[in-house]
């Protein structure tokens, strides 16, 4: 089983990143098949690739580990049933695409952050 997982901290409000990991799953051209406030299940749709290399991805938005600058702790484990033989699988792939849509949000947040306290 593949299985690769990384940890974030994105500042903003649980209502902004909520919506805005949601479009990135979706960006990702995953379902989510399941949401709660803090938590979501997303999966690839079936029928562009084996059932073996479907990946999941679980997104874990941990407000108990805020830190004092707002930031919010975030954690992505993307997973699949294909054994990790080559050193370049889907599974990696999906999960790179991921992390540099996380750190796309997470550079756009912090410079909206930096605009508002300049603008104080």
């Amino acid at each position: 089983m593949a299985r690769y997982s990384c940890v974030t901290q994105l500042v903003g409000s649980a209502e902004q990143l909520s919506e805005s990991i949601r479009a990135i799953l979706e960006r990702c051209q995953l379902n989510v098949l399941h949401n709660s406030p803090d938590y979501w299940v997303a999966g690839e749709p079936p029928g562009r690739n084996p059932y073996t290399k479907l990946v999941t991805v679980e997104v874990l938005m941990d407000r108990t580990r805020q830190s004092a600058d707002g930031s919010i702790q975030v954690t992505c484990i993307a997973k699949n049933e294909e054994l990790p033989l080559k050193s370049v699988n889907h599974c990696q792939q999906t999960f790179d695409q991921l992390k540099a849509e996380l750190a796309q949000l997470q550079s756009q947040l912090q410079l909206a952050a930096r605009q508002k306290d300049t603008l104080r």
